[in-house]
């Protein structure tokens, strides 16, 4: 019990005196929640545990992977933005371990050399990648960590920077979870000449399953605000899903849906999200595995 209340009071104080800068416009990108499943439940996943997906939202969550299991994506918002995520997770003698990477990329941005030049255009592209590992410091108190790099590069300009996440799941009773997670935690990042933060994010969230439903909520701050993640899900005979969730506090987007449908080990996800101020509507597919 002492060191399951030693790291909850480690991870509690980077949550609440950590510092949180703004992270620069490109990096962005990597705030954007991936995975067609969590999309579809509002992004209220930090307490969701066993999808590979999970690690994504909480290095803890990856715990109650059963297997071998995977999951990849392919996500497109707006006109000229997409991004291909993928996860991977297995459990060896009572670690959970998974890896995930993380591709965005807007393309044909237009841009000047000068001031009276004529317009050329360019792109963006971001790259993450994340190794980590959770197990149990007592009987249902997971800790889990991750390692990652992120790479930008904008035009001709590009720099890398390393990061870690760390969370914590709480399993008090059946079908009842706590996460608490701070995610992209790290060094900075130089383009040029302007030097930047990671977009660093903080999650709390708690989450019950209860004869097939499953509802969440998820605070989530970033970039100094903070919003609230809403959040559901609903089992028809272990192979078709729906889902939707709310989220406040965004200028451009708040509610989002979704469905699943599961055969054997297969699943296949879709999720739709919604954009506002004159943003295309965001669709994301995943395709899930379990061995």
């Amino acid at each position: 019990m002492k060191i399951f209340f030693y790291s909850l009071l480690c991870l509690l104080i980077i949550l609440f005196f950590g510092q949180n800068s703004d992270a620069a416009a490109g990096l962005k990108m990597l705030t954007v929640e991936p995975g067609a499943r969590p999309v579809g439940m509002g992004g209220a996943f930090s307490s969701i545990p066993g999808d590979p997906y999970s690690a994504a939202f909480n290095p803890a969550a990856r715990w109650g992977v059963k297997g071998l299991a995977g999951s990849f994506g392919y996500d497109s918002y707006w006109e000229n933005t997409r991004m291909e995520t993928g996860y991977i997770s297995f459990e060896k003698r009572a670690v959970a371990i998974s890896a995930g990477i993380h591709f965005a990329a807007v393309d044909n941005l237009e841009g000047r050399l000068g001031p009276t030049s004529d317009f050329i255009t360019f792109d963006a592209h971001d790259v993450m990648f994340k190794l980590g590992a959770a197990f149990e410091l007592e009987k249902n108190y997971i800790f889990g960590f991750s390692l990652g790099m992120m790479y930008e590069e904008i035009d001709t300009d590009d720099d890398a920077a390393f990061n870690f996440d760390l969370g914590l799941l709480m399993q008090p009773e059946e079908g009842l979870n706590i996460g608490l997670a701070v995610l992209n935690f790290g060094s900075t990042m130089q383009l040029r000449d302007e030097a930047f933060d990671l977009p660093t994010t903080y999650r709390a969230g708690i989450s019950y399953l209860f004869r097939g439903l499953t509802g969440a909520v998820d605070i989530v701050n970033v970039d100094d605000d903070t919003h609230l993640h809403l959040g559901g899900e609903y089992n028809f005979a272990n192979n078709f899903y729906i889902r939707a969730g709310y989220r406040t506090g965004y200028d451009t987007k708040n509610f989002s849906g979704g469905f699943g449908f599961a055969r054997r080990n297969l699943r296949i996800d879709y999720a739709f999200l919604p954009y506002k101020e004159g943003l295309s509507d965001a669709h994301l597919f995943n395709l899930t595995f379990q061995i």
